[in-house]
């Protein structure tokens, strides 16, 4: 198994009031090689909670969180932090472009941990073939500020598949933009979770992008439940 949850469980302090609020109640996902899953539901019930704890950028009350067959409960912050820069990569509703920084310079932010000069340079030629693939070549040197808001996660795609991640989480990939861009937007996650053989896990609202995953499930009352595709 690529990753694993096993019941977990999460509550948050209420804001004014000594009483916790259930989010998550006992959770358990299992995440397979090369395989895609939507997590579904509505606004405030968890699902960027599920995707944080994932993702190592939020811990659970309980339960289990497993990487590559790791149990992460015994790292530290810096062995976290490499394994999101190496394994997890995140695309956000939204894109969270540097505005000072090209189209490229942001793409490429990942692989400045790299001291070697030939990694340097296979992660930049890397960078290249994934704006083409997206279709922001001719876009390369500009800043977010001359972009389209698809033309910016389309970038953030780039950005967060850089490093040849092999899980990436994306938390409402399609939110901010039109339906038109949205749909595209889907349809290339589609393609290069396949093509870059990689397992990702999408939470949305969008039916579309949901039905594009090889499984989908809905998160209601801190349960996950597996939706039947139709």
């Amino acid at each position: 198994m690529l990753a694993e949850l096993q019941n977990i469980t999460k509550h948050y302090n209420q804001a004014l009031s000594d009483r916790q609020k259930p989010v998550l109640g006992g959770i358990s996902l299992q995440i397979g090689e090369n395989e895609s899953i939507a997590v579904t539901g509505p606004s405030g019930s968890g699902k960027t909670t599920l995707l944080n704890i994932l993702g190592t950028l939020d811990v659970p009350d309980s339960g289990l969180v497993k990487l590559q067959g790791m149990d992460i409960a015994g790292m530290k912050e810096p062995q976290l932090a490499g394994l999101r820069n190496t394994f997890i990569g995140f695309v956000f509703q939204l894109h969270y472009l540097l505005p000072q920084l090209s189209l490229l310079e942001n793409v490429m932010l990942p692989l400045l941990p790299l001291k070697e000069k030939e990694a340097r340079r296979a992660g930049r030629e890397r960078a290249c073939r994934l704006i083409e693939r997206m279709g922001l070549k001719d876009l390369v040197n500009q800043k977010p500020s001359g972009l389209s808001a698809g033309e910016c996660q389309r970038a953030a795609v780039v950005r967060a598949l850089v490093n040849k991640p092999g899980l990436l989480l994306a938390d409402e990939p399609t939110g901010s933009l039109d339906s038109e861009t949205a749909a595209r937007l889907g349809q290339l996650l589609s393609e290069l979770q396949k093509e870059e053989k990689l397992s990702m896990v999408v939470v949305t609202h969008s039916h579309d992008l949901a039905a594009r995953m090889d499984k989908i499930y809905s998160l209601v009352s801190g349960k996950l439940l597996p939706v039947t595709k139709s």
